[in-house]
């Protein structure tokens, strides 16, 4: 199951991207009929996938795409549009995990844009986890500070994976503050319940 953000000021297109993302996906996506309200969505929810026009009416897409980086938030963002230029889509690719996807298009091409883009997120969440192990491990000054903003980055690519949570407890037991720790290591313990992932409770302290 997929956490997916359909933004289109077209009815007709959330519709059937909706119907086509839930066949594919078994997953009941949220729609937004703007930017404005596609960002206003993403401050109180995380999503796996957001979909966008590049031609919104109000904000458009590209600025909604620099909003989400601006607010710390590196959700994957599939650009589906029939006007996007090569500048455009230029632009956009920046501000990744980015792909696109031409109007119109089969279900299948769907598939593998959507497909690509979470593989894509599983593989650059995994290298964050191993460049903030390093830094947490790393006796250098300010490598904490490092880790920090890759966990933070590691917490919007996966909101309900455990692991941003394990890292963040063991980085503030090593900075002192023992009572957030223990609230990282909470959370992290009750989202491993469900996932039973990667677990790192057993080596950090925080009597």
């Amino acid at each position: 199951m997929i956490d997916v953000l359909v933004v289109d000021d077209e009815r007709h297109v959330r519709t059937l991207l909706i119907k086509m993302i839930s066949n594919l996906f078994e997953c009941s996506p949220k729609e937004a009929d703007s930017a404005e309200e596609a960002l206003k969505i993403c401050d109180k929810e995380r999503f796996d996938l957001i979909t966008a026009d590049i031609k919104l009416s109000g904000m458009d897409g590209i600025e909604f795409i620099k909003r989400l980086r601006l607010r710390g938030i590196f959700t994957p963002v599939l650009i589906i549009s029939a006007y996007a230029t090569p500048e455009d889509i230029a632009e956009v690719c920046r501000y990744g995990p980015i792909d696109f996807l031409a109007k119109p298009f089969t279900q299948d091409e769907l598939r593998k844009k959507v497909k690509g883009l979470l593989d894509l997120k599983k593989d650059t969440f995994e290298k964050y986890l191993r460049e903030a192990e390093g830094f947490i491990h790393s006796n250098l000054s300010g490598d904490l500070d490092k880790a920090e903003q890759i966990i933070r980055i590691m917490f919007s690519l996966m909101p309900s994976s455990p692991i941003p949570h394990y890292l963040m407890a063991e980085l503030l037991e090593k900075r002192g503050n023992k009572e957030l720790a223990q609230r990282h290591l909470s959370a992290a313990k009750a989202l491993d319940v469900e996932q039973r992932g990667y677990r790192r409770g057993e080596e950090i302290d925080t009597d």
